[in-house]
């Protein structure tokens, strides 16, 4: 806890983005979901695996997410000439400590107020698992900074046990189907119904489909044979400094029109 502390206080965190790619031709730009790191006092990145769950245990998350979003914000907003335009998203993640926080929604709307970004480029992701159990306060900030112009995402889409129950009531633009469903999906016959399965239901109710856990250029093809969007992996992109993703926007960019055509 006591690292967790420190970092937080000496802003020893790093911001990461990893693409997030077309599989097929009716999509052509490319989008990115932020990722944080921690930095160890020997500057050494720990993963979030490494640091999250302690975050969670001691209540650091609201804190966590907050400094997620104020420092994308202000990474993002020193390129907002460049990405002003663009049909690109960047997308952040929110906990279900800060779904449930009565305070959380005003410093959002005010941070993106702030920011001077266009608020159609954020997209925030949230698990089915934080937004079922906080779904009166997931579902108000979701219409309010929709109403803004932001996106909302859903995490690990498929994990939960009513995960269609609660799908008509968010306003959801985006379902994640959860990696372990990709990565089954090369070898079980049932999970590769699944995944057809809810592509087809998000293209019916408006919604587009990441498949993450991406890790192979066979499960690459595989998703986008199985109606999937767009792809999130290793054999997509791995996770890259955020300044130099937003140096590199149109190779970005080429490399999404890239997939676009070869899907």
């Amino acid at each position: 806890m006591q690292a967790l502390h420190e970092a937080l206080a000496a802003d020893r965190f790093a911001l990461f983005a990893q693409p997030i790619l077309p599989l097929g031709s009716d999509h052509t730009e490319p989008r990115f979901e932020i990722l944080l790191r921690m930095v160890s006092e020997n500057s050494e990145l720990l993963p979030p695996e490494k640091f999250l769950s302690a975050a969670e245990r001691y209540q650091l998350l609201p804190a966590i997410d907050r400094w997620v979003i104020k420092n994308s914000l202000a990474a993002l907003s020193a390129h907002a000439a460049t990405l002003r335009g663009r049909a690109m998203t960047f997308s952040m993640n929110i906990s279900g400590a800060s779904i449930a926080a009565d305070d959380f929604l005003d410093f959002l709307q005010g941070s993106i107020a702030d920011c001077g970004l266009p608020p159609e480029i954020l997209c925030f992701e949230l698990t089915e698992t934080s937004a079922v159990s906080n779904l009166a306060k997931a579902d108000r900030l979701m219409q309010r900074m929709r109403g803004f112009g932001c996106t909302f995402a859903l995490d690990d889409f498929g994990t939960g046990l009513s995960s269609l129950v609660y799908l008509k009531s968010l306003p959801v633009s985006v379902l994640k189907i959860d990696g372990a469903f990709v990565r089954d999906a090369g070898k079980n016959q049932r999970t590769e119904s699944m995944v057809r399965a809810i592509a087809q239901l998000a293209r019916t109710m408006g919604m587009e489909t990441v498949a993450e856990y991406v890790e192979t250029d066979e499960l690459r093809t595989r998703m986008a044979a199985l109606g999937v969007d767009y792809g999130q992996g290793f054999a997509i992109g791995r996770p890259v400094p955020i300044d130099q993703v937003l140096g590199d926007l149109a190779l970005y960019e080429a490399m999404a029109q890239q997939e676009s055509a070869s899907g």
